[in-house]
């Protein structure tokens, strides 16, 4: 089957809540969407779901940014090329329950539904998400790594739909020799945009 992708979630998002975003902002968050910064926005979804709020004084995001770090430093000294990976293995260390059924439970058990906001670090936590806590969390920790001047390329969230495959959200990151590096916990991948069998991550005019 021909996969036939669409990279419109963000504008069906912003056209289901459009009475509600003010100023490209929901519920006086900056919208986090493609190639906007993650660290103080919110994520809204192409469907009906939790609004996540991306913040680094809730605490957990700053345990974590520790723990990549540590795992990009080689004796007294952290290496940049060690910064990605780092950062993914971080991620699926600190979510490794990804399914449905926990993260819906802590949705219901605390009435999160109909786009209400709740902080990434809730997930983190608890050590539950999918695709899209994945990513936000892995650009997040780029983002603090950049904020410190360790890296100085591009990082997105990126989201398509596939024909036969539905819905998918991960993290790019584009290095200063237009390099583009993705990391996707959901489905296990980490490494170059090109000769990615994982998913169709490519945006509209990019060749696989």
């Amino acid at each position: 089957m021909v996969e036939l992708s669409s990279w419109d979630r963000d504008q069906v998002a912003r056209e289901r809540l459009e009475d509600k975003i003010i100023n490209n902002t929901y519920l006086c968050r900056p919208l986090i969407e493609m190639d906007t910064p993650v660290l103080g926005g919110v994520s809204i979804g192409a469907k009906q779901r939790e609004a996540i709020v991306v913040d680094t004084k809730y605490g957990e995001l700053n345990k974590l940014y520790d723990i990549a770090k540590k795992k990009a430093t080689v004796g007294n000294n952290l290496w940049k090329q060690l910064i990605l990976d780092s950062v993914y293995e971080t991620v699926k260390e600190a979510m490794p329950e990804q399914c449905d059924e926990p993260l819906e439970g802590l949705l219901k058990k605390h009435g999160i539904n109909k786009d209400v906001k709740i902080t990434l670090d809730e997930f983190i936590k608890r050590k539950t998400g999918n695709c899209i806590h994945d990513a936000l969390t892995c650009a997040a920790l780029l983002e603090m790594f950049k904020e410190e001047g360790l890296i100085r390329g591009k990082i997105s969230v990126d989201k398509n739909t596939v024909n036969h495959l539905g819905g998918h959200a991960w993290c790019r990151y584009t290095n200063l020799g237009n390099e583009v590096y993705i990391l996707d916990v959901k489905r296990e991948y980490t490494g170059p945009l090109k000769g990615s069998t994982k998913w169709p991550y490519e945006r509209p005019g990019e060749s696989r």
